[in-house]
């Protein structure tokens, strides 16, 4: 049986940099479009998103005991992302991270790995500010009450680790 790294001497020198940041694509752009439209990443979109990140961090490194470490951290995101939106709906009193986004960011850590979450996280966070700006700029009123869909921004945030990660 061929492995990546066997595989990888026949193909292009671009593509195993490119492929594993634009694998993920459609799914990230369908995520999303569907918070953009209805505020809501489906759950379908996130066991997807889990699913293929957890084949390719298998398709890297074929060891079982990865793959375990891999889970483990899958959970720890998923756990952490979602004491962090109950902390915050208990202090102020409104949910303020879907719980799509704790599940994307679940999934997103599939890819990348709980190394590759603070950067994630900053990325999706800068990107959200800078929309946020350009709203305000346009003339958009952004005020407490205001919900901005983070997904899009989550989505944002996997493809550049991914690209980090895969141009080193």
């Amino acid at each position: 049986m061929l492995s990546a790294p066997m595989l990888s001497a026949h193909w292009p020198a671009w593509l195993p940099v490119l492929l594993p940041v634009l694998l993920p694509l459609p799914i990230t752009l369908a995520a999303a479009a569907i918070d953009l439209r209805r505020r809501i990443i489906p759950d379908l979109l996130n066991l997807t998103l889990l699913g293929l990140g957890l084949a390719v961090a298998a398709w890297e490194d074929p060891a079982l005991s990865s793959l375990a470490e891999r889970l483990a951290q899958v959970a720890l995101a998923f756990g952490l992302f979602w004491a962090l939106r109950a902390l915050h709906a208990r202090l102020r009193g409104r949910i303020g991270l879907g719980l799509g986004d704790v599940k994307f960011i679940a999934a997103a850590t599939a890819w990348i790995g709980l190394v590759g979450l603070p950067l994630l996280i900053l990325t999706a966070s800068l990107a959200a500010l800078v929309g946020v700006l350009v709203a305000i700029l346009a003339g958009g009123r952004i005020d407490r009450a205001a919900r901005l869909p983070f997904g899009p921004f989550l989505a944002l945030g996997l493809h550049a680790v991914l690209a980090a990660e895969h141009a080193l």
